[in-house]
């Protein structure tokens, strides 16, 4: 499964450029705000609790949850904020809509694979990371890879003249995290296998129609139902 949102291209120079570099990588539940610019506008943010990894975009307050309690049956969800409403998605569900996801990837933000494709290259901005640049399927790449979360710090596309930049920006509390997961586990669930069965539901007759109603290999969606970036190895 193609994992990873999107990036963005600027001059080399900024993929370097960054004021955040922890040190340190949190216990328990952490997060990182991720500030999207160039081609995608927004903020995504990243949850991480044990084998939970969530991607959640504020604006329209929708996320995709992922568990890995069992890695070989991965659980996941579509939450939607607005309608304290989620979808799950079982094993089964996914093997049958074809979703093959690795547990690292969904929790680095994108593949081991990535890393290996491009070509590192000297920075100077943050001591625990590491920066690489180069092409891969018709898209360069820009990366500021931090080794203490084993996340991106930076992250630059550009796919036919769009530039797409991810840049980390702040470190979400243990506090935040958990409550933001707690209150999804307190919305009102249907199991994806259910949905054909239940398509006179206002809500969901409206996710359907809006396309969120079917697994995408997409991180975040804007307010229409769009992909806030795309994905790649």
């Amino acid at each position: 499964m193609k994992i990873l949102p999107m990036l963005l291209l600027l001059c080399p120079a900024l993929v370097s450029a960054t004021e955040f570099c922890p040190d340190a990588r949190p216990t328990d539940a952490w997060g990182v705000s991720y500030q999207l610019s160039g081609d995608k506008q927004g903020t995504l943010l990243l949850l991480r609790q044990q084998a939970q990894t969530a991607f959640y975009n504020p604006q329209n307050q929708i996320a995709e949850w992922w568990r890995f309690d069992n890695p070989k049956h991965p659980q996941f969800s579509r939450v939607f904020g607005e309608a304290k409403r989620r979808i799950d998605y079982y094993a089964g569900d996914l093997r049958t809509l074809g979703v093959r996801v690795s547990q690292a990837e969904i929790e680095s933000f994108t593949s081991e694979h990535l890393r290996q494709v491009l070509t590192k290259v000297p920075q100077s901005s943050c001591t625990t990371a590491e920066a690489y640049e180069g092409e891969y399927q018709q898209v360069h790449y820009q990366l500021l890879w931090s080794t203490t979360l084993g996340l991106p710090l930076v992250l630059e596309t550009e796919v036919g003249g769009k530039v797409s930049r991810w840049q980390a920006q702040q470190l979400l509390t243990n506090d935040t995290v958990k409550q933001q997961l707690q209150q999804w586990q307190r919305y009102q669930r249907t199991d994806f296998a259910d949905v054909g069965d239940n398509d006179q539901d206002p809500f969901l007759a409206k996710m359907i129609n809006q396309g969120f109603v079917e697994h995408s290999e997409h991180a975040a969606y804007d307010s229409h139902g769009h992909p806030l970036g795309n994905h790649g190895h």
